[in-house]
């Protein structure tokens, strides 16, 4: 039962493989012209080869563009110390700024700030506020003052509350705008 088996597929297997062959041989035959074709010498396609390339490079259109992981054929191999160093120049500007270390401030969320403003200030110097932390430590803020932990800055202190201007990710944008936000002094709850 095996051998029949083996032998239907082999048959099987001929006839899926030949089948096509079969065709494009009877194809090639009836579409051949019955009369002969000049051959060329190979000397003679090179030529010819040779003409179609050159009339592709002279094109008015042709523009050469590499792709990405090829280099640039005309580009030298040695590069001059100068030229080196122009590029580890241009290479640095491009890196990201080294990231800054952030006061206790800077890492205060909006609601950490409303809860922890205690009060603002007027002196000769101008207007302070008061902002503590959930440690108990006091800070004093001018206008100017990074705080919150979306880029803010202190952009306006009135008496009764602070301006906020930070980055907030607008998605009909798709960018980072500015936005203010406004923290109120809380009002003293007499006992």
């Amino acid at each position: 039962m095996k051998k029949i088996a083996s032998i239907v597929t082999l048959l099987f297997v001929v006839f899926i493989l030949g089948a096509p062959l079969y065709a494009w041989t009877v194809q090639g035959q009836e579409e051949s012209p019955s009369k002969e074709v000049k051959a060329q010498s190979p000397e003679d396609r090179a030529l010819d080869n040779r003409k179609e390339f050159i009339a592709f490079l002279l094109r008015p259109d042709f523009r050469y563009g590499p792709l990405a992981s090829l280099p640039d054929p005309f580009k030298p191999f040695v590069k001059s110390p100068e030229e080196e160093a122009m590029e580890r120049a241009a290479l640095e500007e491009v890196l990201p700024p080294e990231p800054l270390v952030l006061t206790p401030l800077q890492k205060m969320d909006i609601s950490e700030i409303q809860r922890g403003f205690k009060g603002v200030l007027w002196g000769p110097m101008g207007r302070r506020a008061i902002i503590e932390d959930s440690t108990g430590k006091g800070y004093l803020v001018t206008v100017g003052t990074p705080v919150g932990n979306q880029d803010g800055v202190v952009s306006a202190i009135f008496r009764d509350r602070i301006v906020i201007k930070q980055k907030v990710w607008d998605r009909q944008l798709k960018d980072f705008v500015w936005e203010e936000v406004v923290v109120p002094l809380p009002k003293k709850t007499s006992s």
